[in-house]
């Protein structure tokens, strides 16, 4: 009991009140001044506490003023590239380490160092006539095809980034390799129409195929490399620093 009473009392000394707590018969309390009834050992204090907090309240102030507004963001879907006159912040001296001279039909040409003119190996890719004073002639585009399947295209598709650019090569040439090979080429140049293909094959960012289409609905599909991509992107550079124009 001695314990309990202890407790109580601790209890009632922490414990600020108004009044006494414990009352009278007739509802008053036995003590109504200020400091401790002498009966329950309640505190009496007229003065009501005021807490005091030590919490650092800037990260509650942080929280209250962050603004908690729905916003709107605006997602731009890919769209088909278009010819751009973009600024070329390459340099001639920079690209033709990546290029030779060789003749190509005829005339004098730059070529990307890693392609083969040669109708025994399968490639793509873009180069230009060399012409007086080292001013571009004509942008060409050549298709070499060589398999043991026949398959007389005379369409293409390039699907660069997921839309489709068509051209329709009209210099193609066809014959016989050894054994049942046959071989297929096209060298074509590129005008003023082609200008969008040409903008896509030099900008591409994520993937670019060809299809070929030839008799009785046969397709071929050629996936272009990025060693490929490269070398279209470079020559498309060098072709315009170099004062290369598109003609109608």
């Amino acid at each position: 009991m001695a314990r309990i009473a202890g407790v109580a009392f601790t209890f009632a000394a922490l414990t600020s009140a108004t009044s006494c707590s414990m009352f009278q018969q007739n509802n008053l309390p036995h003590f109504s001044g200020e400091g401790k009834c002498p009966v329950c050992g309640t505190i009496i204090s007229k003065h009501p506490a005021t807490q005091q907090s030590t919490v650092d309240k800037s990260f509650l102030q942080e929280i209250l003023n962050k603004d908690y507004s729905i916003k709107e963001y605006k997602f731009e879907e890919p769209k088909r590239m278009e010819w751009k006159d973009d600024t070329i912040t390459e340099t001639q001296e920079n690209l033709v380490p990546f290029f030779k001279t060789k003749t190509v039909r005829g005339f004098n040409s730059i070529l990307p160092v890693s392609v083969v003119v040669d109708n025994t190996i399968n490639d793509i890719f873009l180069y230009f006539v060399d012409g007086p004073d080292n001013v571009p002639g004509a942008l060409r585009l050549r298709l070499q095809y060589y398999a043991d399947d026949p398959l007389n295209y005379n369409d293409m598709v390039f699907t660069v980034d997921g839309f489709d650019y068509k051209f329709h090569p009209v210099n193609i040439q066809r014959g016989h390799g050894e054994g049942v090979m046959i071989w297929e080429n096209s060298d074509d140049e590129l005008k003023v129409a082609d200008k969008d293909l040409v903008y896509a094959l030099s900008h591409c960012q994520y993937w670019t195929q060809v299809k070929l289409h030839g008799d009785d609905n046969m397709v071929h599909v050629k996936q272009i490399t990025k060693e490929q991509l490269a070398d279209f992107k470079r020559t498309v550079q060098l072709f315009l620093l170099r004062g290369g124009k598109f003609a109608e």
